[in-house]
């Protein structure tokens, strides 16, 4: 039996399971500037699993838990926003952390430590120098400082406050789904930091979905992001969280990061196309119709 998968913009991944339960990774399409759907085109949802609580990987969640009561699993931070500010049943969420094995029908899962990107550092990486005194006081004001740089654009939602306010990170996490008849899938939301490279050994992986941020943030970071879809032992990287994140965002350039990976004899650099269905098998991933 195999699984399905698709790619639909940011962190968001739909994984048809060979049980035919479907699996909703960070759920972000509506306000997406590239997600080729919206959430009312998703024809079921029976777990949704979130890496962080940042709006770009929640803000469809209570749309979903509305319509199929799905099982969802996220960190502490991330649940008291989806309960506080979107009304999710909080019957309907399982807190996780780091270390933790969950155990569904047809699907075991492991908990892996995540690392946020650090946006100050960004900044200071790409452009050579610090953020001013006045900038550093306002975590807000340091994030949208870095985030212009990193994404090649000033073009900031109106609601980014907001949305920076309702919904705090909490602690990163990554995922290794294991279905039972099916390949291993590592989910790594992650920046490559050495501690999660490390980490990312558990996963031995047939497929990774690698994160590779918008922008300008790859250059310099290939080596390191190369590391992380490596380490997970897996056949296929897939790339993930490269398409602009705001309006106008500058394209990702790939190349150098595809160089790299394509050079190890065992491993596959695939770009999705979003919101084209995959079937992945033994032989690889291969376009679908559904």
């Amino acid at each position: 039996m195999s699984l399905k998968i698709r790619w639909l913009g940011t962190a968001c991944f739909e994984i048809l399971l060979p049980n035919e339960r479907t699996l909703i990774i960070d759920p972000y399409v509506d306000d997406s500037v590239s997600a080729p759907i919206t959430s009312d085109q998703f024809l079921d949802c029976h777990y949704i699993f979130i890496t962080h609580g940042h709006y770009d990987h929640v803000l469809d969640v209570s749309k979903l838990a509305e319509r199929f009561r799905p099982k969802i699993f996220c960190n502490d931070t991330a649940a008291h926003s989806l309960i506080e500010v979107q009304g999710v049943e909080p019957g309907l969420i399982t807190r996780v952390k780091a270390g933790d094995i969950i155990r569904e029908e047809g699907l075991t899962v492991e908990v892996l430590p995540g690392i946020h990107v650090n946006f100050a550092k960004e900044y200071r990486r790409l452009t050579g120098r610090d953020l001013d005194k006045k900038t550093t006081d306002e975590p807000l004001a340091v994030i949208k400082e870095a985030l212009m740089v990193m994404m090649g654009t000033d073009s900031i939602p109106d609601k980014f406050e907001e949305w920076m306010t309702k919904y705090p990170q909490g602690q990163q996490l990554n995922f290794v789904f294991d279905p039972d008849q099916g390949n291993r899938i590592y989910m790594a939301g992650s920046y490559p930091d050495p501690t999660v490279i490390v980490a990312a050994r558990r996963a031995n992986a047939f497929i990774t979905l690698l994160q590779v941020l918008p922008g300008n943030t790859v250059h310099g970071m290939e080596e390191q992001i190369a590391r992380l879809a490596i380490a997970s032992n897996c056949k296929i990287a897939v790339p993930q969280h490269h398409d602009p994140l705001f309006p106008g965002g500058k394209k990702t350039d790939l190349s150098e990061l595809k160089r790299i990976i394509s050079s190890q004899p065992d491993i596959l650099f695939q770009e999705f196309v979003p919101g084209q269905w995959y079937r992945i098998d033994s032989i690889g991933a291969r376009p679908i119709s559904i």
